[in-house]
């Protein structure tokens, strides 16, 4: 493109071709304006950093249009501030001025220019150079970008971390306390000034640091990225205070650990509250299984009433159709004995039942010292009837006693042992029933064993104690006692358990 200017033309216009060509072969883009800003010459560099033919800049002028330049930050440059204006209005030359040019309707030009004025006899030129810039100006952008969202998102931790109603801290890999908020402070009584001087582990409750350290060094190896426990921490006044303990890491970017990001959640209050909640379940518990006691106990004295009573007042019938009928007034004085004797033994169970029925539901059943000699002679008394008549003989070994039992539950457990053992009897062969008591490994025992039918165990032993069970036909019973029994007990924390062999007898014994 030729250098055009009003100076005559004379024999230096060779020399204007090579400095043409000079221009040529610098590597910046060169621009070359008069005085009303319009181009005037340029190089090859110049179009191609702009996009342009060299008829689109050839004669342009900086107030055309297409030429509207723009700041960094997106504003347009008037064109009295442009550096070629400034330039030609001032004669100082400008300096690496960054500015965008709108190339085409989707991308923008940027360019670094430097202006510098040229003066050559009378005419007034700017000499301009400038530089693509664009990917050093657009990486600048995202860089701010990234800055500016790291920057927001930075205060957005901070008032966060800062002004969060949860206790939290800022804590290094060797577990010195980096930063904490006022929400734990206030948790723990320290001042933040105070905290920052120790390590999460002087102000952690020793039965917890083991498992918080072995939390930690499972995520410094990252076999986990989070973890969450209940933890107790040291008050300064020296109380503990349980939170919710949050932990995450943050690494470097050179992927080493940075710090940890703790968030602890106080509930102190909340684990007292479970904790009552758990002592009332228990007491609850306590209520229910003292309610089911006290269901079972009662129909245990429903079935004593209707069982035990009984037998006694088969025998009293016996005994009074006896005393009517006979004509011996000795024997008629020895039946009123038995049946003054049995009539009181009864009445005083009843009264015994009457009594403990008064104070079941506000206490458990009264324990006494049970005269076992006493309770088995009133026992045969009340079973005379059978006794006579079966000539059955009762062997007693009582090497323990007393024992400290509910006296109504050790008459019913005898009277029913006793009562199956005559009843069961071989109709030929009198019975002999042995009752014994004796201790062992520090508890004590019942044992009641006779000579009778015995019971088929293979057959019937899973389902001796259940109720209303008979193993025996042809004999008035109603599958109670065994069931009575075993009921008494094992709701007063013993057992009972059978041995018999068929036609051999049966030896029956209870554990208190």
């Amino acid at each position: 493109m030729p250098f055009t200017s009003s100076i005559p033309e004379t024999d230096y216009f060779q020399d204007l071709a090579f400095l043409q060509s000079i221009i040529d072969s610098i590597e910046e883009g060169v621009i070359i304006h008069n005085r009303k800003g319009r181009v005037i010459s340029f190089n090859k560099k110049a179009t191609g950093i702009l996009g342009l033919t060299t008829d689109q800049l050839f004669g342009k002028a900086l107030y055309d249009t297409d030429w509207q330049a723009i700041h960094t930050d997106g504003s347009f440059i008037p064109g009295d501030e442009h550096p070629v204006i400034q330039t030609l209005r001032t004669g100082k030359p400008k300096n690496n001025i960054t500015l965008g040019i709108q190339v085409d309707q989707a991308s923008i030009k940027w360019l670094s220019v430097n202006t510098r004025l040229v003066k050559i006899s009378e005419e007034v030129f700017v000499f301009a150079t400038l530089s693509d810039i664009t990917k050093l100006v657009t990486s600048n952008q995202s860089l701010q970008y990234e800055q500016e969202k790291l920057r927001a998102s930075e205060e957005k931790f901070s008032k966060s971390f800062h002004f969060s109603a949860i206790g939290m801290a800022i804590v290094s890999p060797d577990g010195s306390l980096q930063d904490v908020n006022e929400a734990f402070c206030k948790m723990i009584g320290y001042s933040k000034s105070a905290l920052l001087q120790k390590t999460f582990q002087n102000i952690t409750y020793p039965d917890d640091l083991e498992k918080d350290l072995a939390l930690v060094h499972q995520m410094l190896s990252k076999e986990i990225e989070t973890y969450q426990f209940e933890k107790r921490y040291i008050h300064k006044k020296g109380h503990l205070v349980w939170a919710m303990l949050t932990v995450s890491l943050v690494w470097n970017v050179n992927n080493e650990p940075h710090f940890f990001v703790s968030q602890i959640q106080e509930i102190t209050e909340l684990k007292k509250l479970n904790k009552n909640l758990e002592e009332q379940n228990l007491e609850l518990l306590k209520t229910e299984g003292a309610l089911k006691r006290k269901i079972v106990q009662l129909k245990d004295f429903a079935g004593i009433i209707t069982h035990d009573v009984r037998g006694p007042a088969h025998n009293i019938k016996k005994m009074v159709e006896m005393y009517e009928t006979s004509q011996d007034e000795t024997f008629k004085k020895t039946a009123f004995h038995h049946l003054k004797k049995i009539s009181d033994d009864l009445t005083n169970n009843l009264n015994e039942l009457v009594h403990i029925l008064q104070i079941h539901l506000e206490k458990d059943i009264p324990y006494t010292d049970c005269d076992i000699n006493g309770i088995t002679e009133s026992v045969c008394l009340q079973l005379q009837d059978s006794v006579t008549q079966k000539n059955a003989q009762v062997i007693k070994d009582f090497r323990v006693p007393i024992i400290h039992y509910p006296k109504i539950y050790m008459q019913s457990i005898i009277y029913n042992l006793v009562s199956n053992s005559l009843k069961y009897s071989h109709k030929n062969v009198e019975p002999l029933i042995r009752i014994s008591t004796f201790s062992k490994e520090g508890q004590n025992f019942l044992s009641v064993a006779d000579n009778g039918l015995g019971i088929d165990m293979h057959k019937f032993g899973k389902s001796l104690f259940k109720f209303q069970k008979s193993f025996h036909s042809g004999y008035d019973s109603k599958g109670i006692g065994l069931y009575l029994i075993r009921n008494q007990v094992e709701d007063l924390g013993g057992t009972i358990t059978a041995e018999s062999d068929v036609a051999k007898g049966s030896v029956f014994t209870v554990r208190f």
